[in-house]
This record gives C-alpha cells, sequence and structure tokens, in this order.
C-alpha cells in the first residue's frame, strides 16, 4: 500500500531553532507528500520564513495554541482522505508531527516510515530525540507509566552508545517527530485537550494500544530538539510550573483511567492526597512545589467537563483490556533503581561542591569539653536548684499544660513571641519545665562554644583559629553578664545568634538551611527584640547580594512574622508600635551604660571594673582601671582589623559589618524604656546587640589567625588568655554567691498559698511590694503567676500615674487594687470586706523590694513607703491573721468569707486559632528543616589545612 505523508509542523517562535527545522525538512531524504504549517507565532518574519518553503497549506492560529491543539486545526484544514476499492491496496496516510524546535535528521522520514510500512498494525512510531545543544545525548527516547500511573521516560539525559537500540514495542513515543497513521488519529480524537502540554503525546499512545494498535520506537530515526514540550509552551518555564502541569496531567490522566466506580473517590482524595505530598516536599526539601500541587488538585477537581469527554473518548475506541499495557509499565525495582542513581548523583555533586572545613576533634571537642566542666564548676550551687530566681528569672510554669497555656492570648493582651521560645524550653523537662532553665544555665558556657566553633568553621579551615573563636565567644562579656546577671531572655539570644548565622550562610544554597535559619531568627528576635534592627539590615543586603534567591531568603521572615503579628497588631491599634522592642521576660532593670562599656562590650561596666580596681592601689584614678580592661579586649580588636589586610580578608566583612550593626544597635538603645514595672522605668538591655558585636569581631578574629597559619598560635593563645582574664572576675561571682542568679523555689508564692492552691486554683493573693515612691500592687492567682505568663503589652502602655498597681489588670481592676492597697497599706476606716471578696483574695504578702529598682538608686524618703509602716498596719487589721516571714516575704491570711465568684482571667475567641495558627506555620518550618537525605562529606587535607582558599558563599544551589 503506498504511503503519504503530510508534515505537520507548528511554530510559535522563530530564530536559529525554526531555520534550522525548515532547512532540514528542506533535505530530507524522503521528502513528505504534503507539508502544513500551523503559525502560531504572530510575527512577520517567522512567517516569512514559513511561506519560504512553500507549504501546501498554510494555518493561522492564535499565540496561546498548544501542540495538540495546532495539530487538530492543521488535520482540520485537510482534505478527506482518499478512498478506493482497488485490490491492489489505496493510499495510506500517515501525519509527520513537528515543532519549530524539533529538527529531524536528513533520513528520519526515511527511517520512520520504513518501520510502519512492514509492521501494518503500528499505528504510531517514535523518533529518539537527541539534544541539539548536546547531538550525542539522548533528550528522551520512549515514555511509560510507573504503577501508580506517573509518567516516566524510558531513557533521558544519556549519552548515546546504541544501548536503546533494540527496544521497539512501547507504551509511548515523545510528541517530537512523532509518525501517526491519520485514520487513527482522527478515530482516536487526537490529542486530548486537558492535557496542553505535558503527557498528551503518551496518552494518545496509551489510547492507541487500548484501540488495539501497536505503539513502535524507531531508534535509527533521530530528531535533535532545543527544548522540551514546556519550553515550546512557555519559554524559559520555571521547574515548578513544569511540575504542577505534571501532577495535574497525572491527576487528569488517573480519573480518566480509572474504573468508574472509582472515580468519585478518587476525585474526593484529590485535596487530601495534596496535603500529604506537600507534607513530602516538604520533607523532601522542595517547598516551591507546594501550591503547585494544590493548583493541580483544584484545576482538575474543577475541569468541568473535562474528564468525562476524555472517557467517552477512550470508551469509543478500546477493544482490549487494561491489562494488555501492564506488561509495558516500569516495574517499581526499576523506579527504586532510578531514585537511587538520581539520589547518589546529588550526594556526588553535593560532595563536589561542599565546602572545607576543620575537623571538630581535638580542638573543637576540648574547648567544648572544657566549658561544659567549667559550667558544671561555675553552677554547682545550682545544679540541685528546682528552678532559678533572681534578675529576670522565675519559675517557668508548674506543669507542660500551663506552659503552653501560656502561649495563648488573654483578653488583656496577646501573648508575647518569648512564650513561644520559654514553652519549646520547658517542654525539654516537661515532668518540671523549671528544670530546663537550670540545665540551660549550666551548659550555657559550652553551648556557647559549639556555637561559635560551628560558625567560625564556615570561614576557616584550620583548628586552631576555629577553637579560639569558640573560647573568645564563650567569654563574651555579654555572655558572662547574661549569667551573672540572671538574663534569660539576652541569654538564649546569644546562645542562638551563632547558629543563626550558620544557617544563613547556607540558606541561599538550600532549603532546609533557610527554614533552620528562619526558625533560629524567629527565636532570636523573640528573646531579643532589639537584635531585630540589625537582623533587619543583614536580610535586606542578603537578598540584595543573592538576587536570584530573593523569593527563598524572604521565607526567613515567615515564622518570625507569625510570632509577632498578634502583638504587632495589638500595638499599632494600640498606637505604640515601639513596644515592640520591649525586652521579654519578667522586667529587670539592667545597669547603666557607659559610653567606654559599649566599645568594650560589656554591658554592666562595674561588673568587671569593680574586681580590677580591687587588684589595683587604692589610689588607681578610673581611667588606669578602664585601660586595664581595653588592655585585655585590645589583641580582639587588633587581629579584627589584621584580617582586612590579609589575602582572605574579604571573609572578614561579613563579621565585621554584623559586629558594626550590633553595636550600633546598642549604642540606639541604651538608656531607652519603654517597660514601666512596679513604678519604674526599666531601660532596653543591651546585651544582645553587644553579644553581636562581640561575636563579628571574634569571627574576624579567626579569619585572622587562619591567614597567620602557624605563626598565629601565639596570638590566639594571647587572645585567649585574655579573654579568660577579663572575664573571671565576673564569674567569680557565680562561685562566691554574690550573682544576682541564684537557686530559687519552684513557685512564685509561699508554700502554704501554694497548698491552698491545691484545692482552688482561682484563690487569689495580693502582692504588695515596695518602690520609691509609693508601693507596687498585683495579683497572683493559684500558686503564683509563672514566668511564662508574664506579657509586655500592659507594661508598654505608658500608664505613669498607675504604674504602682498591675499593669496586666483591665482599668476598673486597677482602680480597684489601688483602692484595696492604699487602704492596706496604712489605717482607715473603709471595709476592705467586699474588696477581698470581689477579688476573691486570701493571702497579702508583702514582698521584699522590686528587682526592677537598683539597690543604689536614689530614693526620696518623704515619697517612700517604708516596711515596717506597712507591715504594722496590715498587723492591724482585723481582716488579716498574720502567718509570718516565708521565703518570698511576710504572709497575711484574709478570714473574711469568700462567696463571691473567682475573677478568672478571660481568653478571646480568636486566641486558639490564633495559637493554631502559630504553631501550623511553626511545624511546617520544622518539617522544612528536618534533614532528610544524607549530608555531602567535607573535603579535608590530611595536616587539617586546605591550601585553596574557601570561598564565604558557594553561589551555586544544592536543593530542587
Amino acid at each position: 500500500m503506498q504511503a503519504r505523508v503530510t508534515a505537520v509542523l507548528v511554530a510559535r517562535r522563530g530564530g536559529e531553532a525554526l531555520q534550522q527545522t525548515l532547512e532540514a525538512l528542506a533535505e530530507q531524504s524522503r521528502r513528505p507528500d504534503r507539508f502544513v504549517v500551523v503559525d502560531a507565532a504572530e510575527d512577520a518574519a517567522t512567517t516569512a520564513a514559513l511561506m519560504d518553503l512553500a507549504p501546501t497549506h498554510a494555518v493561522t492560529a492564535p499565540r496561546s495554541t498548544t501542540f495538540g491543539d495546532g495539530i487538530a486545526r492543521a488535520v482540520a484544514a485537510l482534505p478527506e482522505p482518499e478512498t478506493t476499492s482497488s485490490p491492489y491496496g489505496g493510499v495510506e496516510e500517515w501525519l509527520w508531527l513537528l515543532r519549530h524546535d524539533s529538527t529531524p535528521d536528513a533520513r528520519a522520514l526515511e527511517r520512520l516510515l520504513g518501520a510502519v510500512e512492514i509492521a501494518p498494525s503500528v499505528a504510531i512510531a517514535g523518533a529518539k530525540q537527541m539534544d541539539a545543544a548536546h547531538p550525542t545525548v539522548i533528550a528522551e527516547y520512549g515514555e511509560t507509566l510507573t504503577r501508580t500511573g506517573a509518567s516516566i521516560a524510558i531513557a533521558e539525559r544519556e549519552l548515546d552508545q546504541a544501548q536503546h537500540d533494540r527496544l521497539q514495542d512501547v507504551l509511548g513515543m515523545g510528541e517530537a517527530g512523532l509518525l501517526v497513521r491519520r485514520s487513527a488519529w482522527e478515530a482516536l480524537g487526537g490529542m486530548d485537550p486537558a492535557l496542553p502540554t505535558i503527557d498528551a503525546a503518551l496518552d494518545l499512545c496509551v489510547r492507541a494500544r487500548l484501540a488495539g494498535h501497536r505503539v513502535v520506537g524507531v531508534p535509527l530515526a533521530r530528531v535533535f530538539v532545543h527544548g522540551s514540550i514546556a519550553e515550546f509552551q512557555r519559554p524559559r518555564v520555571h521547574a515548578r510550573t513544569v511540575a504542577r502541569w505534571r501532577r495535574a496531567a497525572q491527576l487528569h490522566r488517573r480519573l480518566v483511567y480509572a474504573p468508574a466506580p472509582l472515580v468519585p473517590l478518587l476525585w474526593l482524595s484529590l485535596v487530601p492526597a495534596a496535603v500529604l505530598r506537600s507534607l513530602g516536599h516538604l520533607l523532601g526539601k522542595r517547598p516551591t512545589r507546594v501550591l503547585g500541587e494544590f493548583g493541580a488538585a483544584f484545576s482538575v477537581a474543577f475541569s468541568g467537563a473535562a474528564v468525562p469527554a476524555a472517557r467517552r473518548r477512550i470508551a469509543r475506541t478500546r477493544s482490549v483490556g487494561w491489562a494488555a499495557i501492564d506488561a509495558l509499565r516500569m516495574s517499581p525495582e526499576e523506579v527504586r533503581r532510578r531514585r537511587a542513581i538520581t539520589r547518589d548523583a546529588a550526594l556526588g555533586a553535593g560532595e563536589a561542591q561542599a565546602r572545607p572545613r576543620p575537623d571538630f576533634f581535638p580542638g573543637g571537642g576540648l574547648v567544648v569539653a572544657g566549658f561544659a566542666l567549667a559550667g558544671g564548676l561555675l553552677m554547682s550551687s545550682l545544679l540541685t536548684a528546682p528552678a532559678l530566681a533572681g534578675g529576670a528569672l522565675g519559675p517557668l510554669a508548674p506543669d507542660a499544660p500551663t506552659l503552653w497555656a501560656g502561649t495563648l492570648a488573654t483578653a488583656e493582651a496577646p501573648s508575647d513571641p518569648f512564650a513561644f521560645v520559654l514553652a519549646a524550653l520547658g517542654s525539654l523537662t516537661f515532668w518540671q519545665p523549671s528544670l530546663a532553665v537550670v540545665a540551660l544555665w549550666v551548659a550555657a558556657p559550652a553551648l556557647a562554644a559549639l556555637g561559635a566553633w560551628w560558625a567560625a568553621a564556615n570561614l576557616v579551615e584550620r583548628r586552631g583559629p576555629a577553637a579560639a573563636v569558640a573560647a573568645v565567644y564563650a567569654l563574651a562579656p555579654a555572655v558572662v553578664v547574661s549569667l551573672v546577671d540572671a538574663r534569660l531572655p539576652a541569654l538564649v539570644a546569644l546562645l542562638a545568634l551563632p547558629w543563626l548565622i550558620v544557617a544563613a550562610a547556607r540558606a541561599p544554597r538550600s532549603w532546609s538551611a533557610t527554614a533552620v535559619a528562619g526558625l533560629l531568627a524567629a527565636v532570636t528576635t523573640a528573646s531579643a527584640p532589639t537584635l531585630g534592627l540589625a537582623l533587619a539590615v543583614v536580610w535586606v543586603a542578603w537578598m540584595v547580594a543573592n538576587p536570584r534567591r530573593v523569593v527563598r531568603l524572604l521565607t526567613l521572615a515567615v515564622p518570625t512574622a507569625a510570632l509577632f503579628a498578634p502583638l504587632a497588631i495589638a500595638h499599632v491599634l494600640r498606637g505604640t508600635p515601639l513596644g515592640l522592642l520591649a525586652d521579654p521576660g519578667l522586667p529587670a532593670q539592667p545597669a547603666e551604660v557607659a559610653p567606654t562599656g559599649l566599645l568594650l562590650g560589656w554591658p554592666d561596666l562595674s561588673i568587671a571594673l569593680g574586681p580590677i580596681a580591687g587588684l589595683l592601689p587604692a589610689d588607681a584614678p578610673p581611667i588606669v582601671v578602664a585601660a586595664v580592661l581595653a588592655a585585655l579586649a585590645a589583641p580582639l580588636a587588633a587581629l579584627a582589623l589584621v584580617a582586612l589586610a590579609q589575602r582572605s580578608g574579604s571573609r572578614a566583612i561579613i563579621p565585621l559589618v554584623a559586629a558594626a550593626s550590633g553595636l550600633v544597635v546598642a549604642v540606639l538603645v541604651s538608656g531607652i524604656a519603654v517597660v514601666t514595672a512596679e513604678g519604674a522605668a526599666v531601660r532596653l538591655d543591651t546585651a544582645p546587640a553587644l553579644g553581636l558585636y562581640w561575636l563579628g569581631l571574634a569571627l574576624a578574629a579567626g579569619v585572622a589567625l587562619n591567614g597567620l597559619r602557624r605563626a598565629g598560635a601565639v596570638p590566639a593563645l594571647v587572645l585567649v588568655v585574655a579573654s579568660v582574664l577579663a572575664a573571671s572576675p565576673a564569674l567569680a561571682t557565680l562561685v562566691l554567691g554574690t550573682a544576682v542568679v541564684a537557686p530559687g523555689p519552684d513557685r512564685t508564692l509561699p508554700a502554704i498559698v501554694a497548698a491552698d492552691a491545691v484545692a482552688d486554683e482561682s484563690i487569689a493573693t495580693l502582692v504588695l511590694t515596695p518602690v520609691d515612691g509609693g508601693l507596687a500592687a498585683r495579683l497572683e492567682r493559684g500558686s503564683g503567676d509563672p514566668l511564662i505568663g508574664y506579657r509586655t503589652f500592659p507594661a508598654t502602655a505608658g500608664l505613669a500615674g498607675d504604674a504602682g498597681t498591675d499593669a496586666a489588670a483591665p482599668a476598673p481592676e486597677r482602680e480597684r487594687l489601688a483602692e484595696l492597697a492604699a487602704n492596706l497599706a496604712v489605717r482607715s476606716g473603709l471595709d476592705l470586706a467586699p474588696l477581698l471578696e470581689q477579688e476573691d483574695v486570701r493571702f497579702v504578702l508583702l514582698a521584699e523590694r522590686s528587682r526592677t529598682t537598683g539597690s543604689d538608686a536614689p530614693r526620696d524618703p518623704a515619697d517612700s513607703v517604708a516596711p515596717a509602716s506597712v507591715s504594722a498596719a496590715l498587723d492591724a487589721n482585723v481582716l488579716l491573721v498574720a502567718v509570718g516571714d516565708t521565703d518570698a516575704g511576710r504572709l497575711w491570711r484574709v478570714v473574711a468569707d469568700d462567696e463571691a465568684p473567682a475573677a478568672i482571667a478571660a481568653r478571646p475567641a480568636t486566641a486558639l486559632p490564633i495559637l493554631v495558627g502559630q504553631l501550623g506555620i511553626l511545624a511546617l518550618t520544622l518539617l522544612l528543616a528536618v534533614p532528610t537525605g544524607p549530608r555531602p562529606r567535607r573535603v579535608r587535607a590530611e595536616d587539617g589545612t586546605i591550601d585553596d582558599p574557601a570561598t564565604t558563599f558557594d553561589p551555586e544551589d544544592d536543593d530542587d
């Protein structure tokens, strides 16, 4: 039977690819009988190039025309096929499908026809698609389906060594250069309009197989493709868009190929399956595919009549069962083998790009172990404590439910972001949450050293400099002062900072590192909101330096935004946006900050100057005392400057920029007070910003020591010794028991109150605290207000006139508390029983002087309330019975009958949904952060050094 070939060329763009295709058509050893062009380029030059080939038919189509639609338009323009009754046979018409970016070999059509002429059962024959840019590489040859219905190429991105030339019968072939019998095309209804890009040719081949035809590949017929079908449809298409198209095609085919009874169940499973696959994408570090997963599911679920029409198209022509194609599917073993090869290739690429890093042992391991031992010795008095007290410390929470309940907003105030940090910390010892703070205090020096070592390992290749940086940061003044002065939020921020730098260095190249950096940025900013100013500047600069990763780096702020959003909205609505800078945790007045202290990195210069002054002669001027401390800090500053003069000095630029931003932030926030507690304005803590300043200097010094190589041993020893001498006097206060931090009970109220609260958690205790200028009053319910329940929002209201009462209480309650406290502190004839009953007050506690006021602060005796006079007034009150002195102060029991309902803190209806949303975002970020694949091995030299300079940041991406 005579064969007549109609070549159909769909052109969406012009250029070199189209010109090569047109030239190849003119040079075919077997010329097509007819040539139909579908001009969808809407470009005069492209149209002229097409017309130069003198096509027999020309069809104009809009630019949005897909490949399948273009072929359908071309076939519709052809005359009806010839019919004959000759016993010698008629004319067999074939359609040769080409794209503008598919250049056929000179003998491609000849070999395709040779394959089909000897096999009458063949309805579709496909060519081997070669990469036009690399002519010896197979772009794609043959397509099939896995057992789950996913499409997969039999051969792709392989060097052509004739290894697949024996492959003939296949399930499907690619559309470029496809030869299709016209009668089969028309009987099958052409390509499925619901598959405009991906899998259209595969679906056509599957339907041909079900109609009883054969589909073969012709390995000697080659077509050189300049791009995939996705790139034909959209130039420079992103990988995530191709993944969405591929997933939508798979879901559409699943509904079309499934037995009729299963279609409703599969339709209902589209969205749940998208949720599960999205979690898999997060675990696989492919978060950009999550939206596409849902987009594909919804587009197929609401595709209208596309699925029923495709099912009817199959039903009209199917003559064999689905079992006829099972043998042509790819086996699960082969799928697993291919995935293992892909993983190995990715691991090999990661190892080739891995940045050199020094060995952790022995240097880093010894430093961390030494600081772990030192932490145990320095904190020996705290080891058996159930909780810590002093400064900003207090009992964390009595139990795990109370711990996580502290993250819920109340009717008066949203929760602080730091509450989530405390909840996560306390959950480590859920049986006794406050114990986690004790463990943190003991392990803090070792944790600081470990984090600094890993941060330095991203910049240096030698073990010694990394160990020196670890020691210097563990002895940083900000870390030491936070430990001594019991500043929990500052300590958490300082411990998280080095790890944030480690993760941020890899963030442009890794989704996992991006998620880790996002979580650490949230922890750091929640613990020290003032650090958010410096981190925001670095974040913007990081995006400018990595414009190709802007979308990825933007996600760094998502966890922080989720935690701060409720509090930020509340502050903006109240008109106090500066309240977002308030230090979380219990308010504790930091020491006065001097310019010299800021420059030397000391948040509290008196801690260091006092012991040094004691070692010097009594008549030594203060300038001499400061000079001694400055001399101890000089090696660090000198080495940081030396780093810039070295060949690898560019690696010190980012640490020095971080140090400068930390110092600038410390200067800006020093002396600023946004919190009012118990009648005193509490200044912002500069320790976190100075910690960033010190860490930047330490990393720059590490770069300098690394450049000095063996000559840097002496400067490194001098640097470490100077850090030890500067920090020793302050650390000695921990051993001598003169530090602010001290062992404390696991409750804020006396034991007798806690015992009564076991039976009734709603009972209230009125806590009276002498402050400068008056008496502060607050209500604590149950066994006391834990640290997790403190809110900064009420403390930033700036209510100067009501600063002495409980700022967390609403206005009517503050008035009642003020009235109650005033009449209890002095003898009056007012009947206080109704007020005590209304608030369900069972105990009155006269506490020690407030921690928010320094002991050396000047006081006006005329404006102060003497504890003795208050105690006498309480003793004389007939409604109170003295219990006695306790570890929290002097206690009285209320003897008045209480029949009033207890005042329970209300929570808004939106509190739980907000918490669920915040935890959901954090959980998804954590899921993305969890490493799920093997890590590439680091390259190391035998002597522990690397001759080639290591780049600080690698522009390549190690994640898909």
